[in-house]
């Protein structure tokens, strides 16, 4: 009889990671690009591979087993030696040159995306970047161009002819600036908010990027004024520290400005809900070898880190 590390699909682990980072199968078929059975079936013959059941799951239950937080260690070493062994075999060949480039949204703050573009920078110094920011619609647009070798921005559907894998969570919520009559003040209601002037992002609305702030707003009556709009984070801090309005930030961009008393967190004080960084790239892309080894080391990068690990 052959033994099971014979006969295991090695991508079932792939699927298993994604499934445990996003505590959903729904989610993790989204990030994968595949279709929700397909990821049950996976998850179902790894199981059956391994004579054990690796998550409990019902209409409103998910719980990883303590085989499945076996698995799911020992799958993270896998990919983790896989993508060393892949590093370390470019290693031997001749040096890459050439130029990669990167469309970004304003203001990402990922201590994940900035080490992988150390060592990548280390490995590979002849390798030049050229990065663009841009708004979330904006990157779309480019991407279904072939503009960029990838996006990072926010991607509230899916987008035909684009690839896509989650990068991150963010979670937002509101602040106000020093001079704000809230600010220094706890224990505020959210209704307290409801008629307070507004500095919002321009995607923040029914059919952007940001849609789920407006849906938000809209289910708890906040229906003051929009008094400033931009599609960069820098100025829709700016403004909200100015006293202009309330502003829906996200919350690790914005520390420093809390720790040193320039902005003040508001209701509801467990913020809203997450709001998601994605890494896309066109579903038909003719990478040249700088942005195929730039692509292969960050997707290597992004199987052995936790989700919960890539924001400072």
């Amino acid at each position: 009889m052959r033994s099971v590390h014979d006969t295991l699909d090695w991508n079932l682990l792939r699927t298993f990671v994604s499934i445990v980072q996003e505590k959903s199968i729904s989610r993790a078929a989204r990030r994968l690009n595949l279709s929700q059975p397909a990821v049950s079936l996976a998850l179902k013959r790894l199981e059956t591979h391994l004579g054990q059941s690796l998550i409990e799951r019902g209409s409103h239950r998910f719980r990883v087993t303590e085989a499945g937080e076996l698995v799911y260690r020992d799958a993270l070493e896998i990919y983790a030696n896989v993508a060393r062994l892949s590093v370390n075999v470019r290693d031997t060949s001749p040096e890459v040159a050439g130029k990669i480039t990167l469309l970004l949204v304003s203001g990402i703050q990922c201590s994940f995306l900035d080490e992988v573009l150390c060592h990548f920078h280390e490995q590979h110094p002849r390798i030049t970047c050229e990065v663009s920011v841009m708004s979330s619609q904006d990157v779309v647009q480019a991407m279904l161009q072939k503009m960029g070798t990838v996006g990072v921005c926010l991607l509230p559907h899916p987008v035909e002819g684009l690839n896509s894998q989650l990068l991150a969570h963010q979670r937002y919520r509101f602040f106000c600036g020093r001079s704000h009559r809230f600010f220094g003040q706890q224990n505020l209601s959210l209704q307290a908010l409801s008629r307070e002037p507004f500095v919002s992002f321009t995607s923040a609305q029914l059919s952007g990027a940001l849609a789920e702030i407006a849906v938000f707003r809209a289910n708890a009556g906040m229906v003051g004024d929009m008094v400033v709009t931009s599609s960069s984070l820098e100025e829709i801090q700016r403004f909200v520290r100015a006293g202009w309005g309330v502003g829906c930030l996200p919350e690790h961009a914005v520390q420093t400005d809390v720790e040193k008393g320039r902005l003040w967190p508001l209701p509801p004080y467990d913020g809203i809900p997450n709001i998601d960084i994605h890494l896309v790239w066109h579903e038909d892309s003719r990478f040249s070898q700088a942005e195929r080894v730039f692509f292969d080391v960050l997707h290597g990068a992004m199987a052995t880190v936790a989700i919960e690990q890539r924001l400072p």
